[in-house]
């Protein structure tokens, strides 16, 4: 009788893992050896899927690399300057590294903008409190939508990572553990900026820009803008930055429009 000398093969089972992400039920749902396991998603982690981890904002300027540097620093940042410098897209583009760097623990960005067709009467227009501040905040969603794409704004909206506010139901708040960005800023009362400064709670920052030319509510030395450059000149923490028409980074034709309204004004 002939003997079988094949010898019995056994397969090796190696071990399998496969992560699939489902970020509108923030959760990583995770299958290893035949065992299913759910990890929740926390703010931050969401925010740094949706933005990829590009965490290498540069400027096109120094002045522009200036405002990179002080919102790093400081807790409150107030940048200055005329249309097409890039102060609006560097606030929203640092916001947004910010809100997705791991190696900090910001949870969300609010949204501002001061409501001045409606003198902040909200209460007064139809809607909810997001689709009566919506026509005022489209610069800001429309930086943003540049940045990380529209459907993920939606998306960052719909779990109020992002999130608006409005300067008439703020009072009372802290802001803790988020970023604040402030538009438009010259369109403020003194008031409404003092109020909305001693929101800031711990581990915030607050970016706020304007332009001291385009004040819409009153004179440029009563604007809430104005009032708080001056008095927080200098202080530890606050960091300031004024952009001019050399540092415009949009069409130069800015440039010329504003040259010429400069000189109409003389």
């Amino acid at each position: 009788m002939a003997k079988n000398n094949s010898k019995a093969k056994t397969k090796s089972t190696k071990p399998t893992k496969k992560e699939t992400i489902d970020i509108k039920n923030r959760i990583i749902n995770i299958s290893e050896n035949g065992k299913d396991k759910k990890i929740p998603l926390n703010n931050k982690q969401i925010a740094e899927i949706l933005y990829g981890k590009r965490f290498k904002l540069r400027g096109k300027n120094k002045n522009q690399d200036d405002l990179i540097k002080k919102i790093s620093k400081n807790e409150i940042t107030i940048a200055i300057g005329p249309a097409g410098v890039g102060k609006s897209y560097i606030s929203v583009a640092k916001a947004l590294e910010l809100l997705a760097h791991p190696d900090n623990n910001y949870q969300k960005i609010y949204v501002i903008t001061p409501a001045v067709d409606a003198d902040e009467k909200l209460g007064y227009l139809k809607g909810t409190l997001e689709e009566k501040l919506d026509p005022y905040l489209f610069s800001t969603y429309y930086l943003i939508d540049k940045i990380i794409g529209k459907d993920n704004r939606k998306m960052l909206q719909e779990m109020e990572i992002v999130e608006p506010l409005a300067l008439a139901f703020i009072k009372g708040m802290n802001i803790d553990n988020a970023i604040l960005i402030l538009e438009e800023g010259q369109n403020t009362t003194p008031g409404q900026m003092k109020n909305l400064l001693t929101r800031i709670g711990f581990n915030s920052k607050f970016i706020i820009s304007g332009d001291l030319e385009q004040v819409d509510r009153t004179t440029k030395e009563k604007c809430g803008l104005y009032d708080a450059l001056v008095k927080l000149e200098g202080m530890n923490g606050i960091g300031q930055i004024k952009f001019t028409k050399e540092d415009v980074v949009r069409n130069p034709l800015i440039t010329n429009i504003l040259n010429r309204y400069d000189d109409k004004n003389d």
